[in-house]
């Protein structure tokens, strides 16, 4: 089916109105993914509604309490904001390590929850800091965790009339990390990735949340061995008891898959290199 109108709204409202009266669409981000389902035919819709020219959506902002990311920036704009670089230094290793300075430049982070693909750079990192995702539409709008989308995406999932906007972090001292293992270094898509963000007092651990990315359908907290951190030295997360978990973890999720027996091998370097970042900060 041929692309009939391409649409260039300026504000959320004009998006909200359009989708109302028209069905058949594609909401464009970064277009990265999008465009190249079109060409392939693996997409068929009847208009597009670009989402480029709505400024309020490549924002990065702070209150006291939180920080809000629009839907529409981009990876380069995680890079270069003085926000992320304080308050999450795990987007900042996401961001340098997803694909090319060129994709940087276009890709997004709404494009990039919104597809919801299970090697996907940047849900693992804001599954870990605890990001709430904010959804608009016509007749409401809905905050949910990022980590509930995913574990129940069937239910979540955005729906034919709703738009992304805004991906909410609360704000932290805690430290973070971030580490994908790609076949051929930062162009790759990610084979196996791990998003970690912890507080610690006195090298105890008092807080963690470890998300693991490309190992199911969706990325996931590991929440056993996040239990079993708490309170102990910082450098038992790189025990062999503390990577076993890790391995298990992989086995139980993927299976008899091909991949698994490389996988569960090669999370334990991913998610120690993960560590090794969020330590440095």
């Amino acid at each position: 089916m041929e692309v009939l109108k391409i649409y260039n709204p300026k504000t959320i409202e004009e998006v909200k109105e359009y989708m109302k009266n028209h069905s058949n669409l594609k909401l464009l981000a970064g277009g990265t993914d999008l465009v190249l389902d079109i060409k392939r035919n693996k997409v068929n819709c009847e208009s597009i509604v670009s989402l480029r020219k709505i400024s309020e959506l490549k924002k990065i902002v702070e209150d006291e309490d939180e920080i809000y990311i629009g839907a529409m920036v981009t990876f380069s704009n995680l890079i270069e904001s003085n926000i992320i670089k304080k308050y999450c230094n795990l987007l900042l290793n996401c961001s340098k390590a997803m694909g090319s300075p060129q994709i940087r430049n276009v890709a997004t982070v709404g494009g990039n929850i919104a597809n919801g693909g299970s090697a996907a750079d940047i849900i693992p990192c804001i599954i870990s800091l605890g990001g709430i995702l904010l959804i608009d539409s016509e007749e409401r709008i809905r905050r949910v965790s990022c980590e509930e989308y995913f574990k129940n995406y069937k239910e979540e999932k955005l729906k034919e009339k709703e738009i992304l906007t805004q991906i909410i972090i609360p704000k932290t001292q805690e430290i973070s990390g971030y580490y994908k293992l790609g076949k051929r270094n930062s162009l790759a898509i990610a084979r196996v990735s791990a998003a970690v963000n912890l507080e610690i007092k006195e090298d105890r651990i008092c807080d963690i949340n470890i998300c693991l990315g490309a190992v199911g359908r969706y990325p996931f907290r590991v929440k056993e061995l996040e239990e079993k951190s708490l309170e102990k030295d910082i450098k038992w997360l790189y025990s062999e008891e503390a990577l076993e978990y890790l391995e298990r973890t992989v086995e139980k999720s993927i299976g008899g898959r091909k991949t698994m027996p490389f996988k569960r091998e090669a999370i334990k370097g991913v998610f120690k290199r993960a560590l090794d970042n969020s330590l440095e900060k």
